[in-house]
């Protein structure tokens, strides 16, 4: 009797310390995974509405900077010789206040205040960025005068993390492009396509979601399209 008292405590405390080895064991793979899942990098994919995971940093930015390198070189082989190209240095209005003008310098400009003892560059006011992409823009005879005018994308910031799309018109001066009009499309959408048919602007885009569908201003995820017309020298959306 007392033989089988102890066979049976000795089983239990093997049996316990199996299961002790057991959770060690199950507890160090998850510490594994842990630092695996830190050292990956998941971003938000408008294209499949989802996350797309990167090893690391490092990868994300040189996939990110060879499809931008990409885009621009495509755009600037499309744009090369056109009417498209007095763009990168032609003078637009704050996106707020049109009577604010500033003139792009390849396809950029960041307005600042004077600078200062306290402010050696001068404080940020607003910036527009060209948006040099093949899906960006769109010629057309917008005023029926036989000329090419542009309609072309630009973002806008006043600084912080919103990145502002708009919808600008250019209108054909006598061979030369001059700015009439913009309307905004939204904060951090994707532009799928810009087109001009029949005296409609038609712009594609990938915007967020409403309700219990937004996923927050940096994951657009809802297909929308947007559709303008030239009135009085305005875009009116319709």
């Amino acid at each position: 009797m007392k033989n089988k008292r102890y066979i049976i405590i000795v089983l239990t405390v093997l049996l316990l310390l199996i299961l002790g080895a057991y959770q060690l064991f199950i507890l160090n793979q998850e510490k594994q995974l842990d630092v695996v899942n830190k050292n990956t990098v998941r971003v938000w994919d408008a294209e499949t509405a989802s996350f797309v995971e990167y090893a690391s940093y490092e990868e994300m930015e040189q996939e990110w900077e060879n499809e931008r390198k990409r885009e621009v070189e495509e755009y600037d082989k499309t744009t090369r010789g056109t009417i498209v190209e007095q763009i990168q240095n032609i003078n637009i209005p704050s996106d707020v206040d049109e009577s604010e003008v500033a003139q792009l310098q390849q396809g950029e400009v960041e307005v600042r205040s004077e600078k200062s003892e306290d402010f050696p560059d001068g404080i940020f006011s607003w910036g527009a960025y060209l948006v040099e992409n093949i899906k960006s823009f769109t010629i057309g005879d917008f005023n029926n005068d036989g000329l090419d005018d542009v309609a072309h994308i630009i973002a806008y910031t006043g600084g912080g993390s919103g990145m502002f799309y708009n919808l600008v018109i250019f209108m054909n001066n006598q061979g030369k492009l001059k700015y009439l009009t913009q309307e905004g499309l939204g904060d951090r959408v994707i532009i799928q396509s810009v087109k001009y048919e029949s005296g409609e602007f038609i712009v594609d885009i990938i915007t967020q979601g409403e309700g219990d569908n937004f996923k927050g201003y940096c994951c657009p995820n809802v297909p929308k399209t947007v559709k303008f017309k030239l009135e009085n020298s305005k875009l009116v959306e319709f």
